[in-house]
């Protein structure tokens, strides 16, 4: 398990789930991009919020559409959610399941850190 939590800006409603199932769908390009960007990204929820099962972020997707959508109308670079995946178990659950990307992602980072 993957476990992500999503919360919305003004945390009326914030929660935990499981990422797995986009861990598995995703294609490498999107699993290097979420690394690259601290591990965070609204997308998984959007990919998630209408399977069974997560219906509690559908509710939290909906809420932060109706109810925040002036403050991003206003400001677009105002997130309405913040989504964050635990990055210890999505680096397990790739060196386990991808390896191929979790070694493209840790020759990223090292190449981050030495230049």
């Amino acid at each position: 398990m993957i476990r992500a939590s999503c919360h919305t800006a003004d945390n009326a409603f914030a929660l935990e789930f499981d990422a797995t199932p986009w861990f598995r769908e995703a294609d490498p390009q999107s699993l290097l991009h979420l690394a690259a960007q601290g591990w965070s990204s609204v997308w998984i929820a959007d990919a998630l919020e209408a399977r069974p099962g997560y219906e509690g972020l559908h509710r939290l997707i909906a809420y932060a559409v109706t109810r925040l959508r002036n403050e991003s109308l206003e400001d677009p670079m105002w997130a309405a959610i913040e989504c964050v995946v635990s990055q210890p178990e999505a680096i397990q659950w790739l060196k386990e399941n991808r390896p191929e990307v979790a070694l493209l992602i840790q020759r990223r980072q090292a190449a981050s850190q030495a230049g």
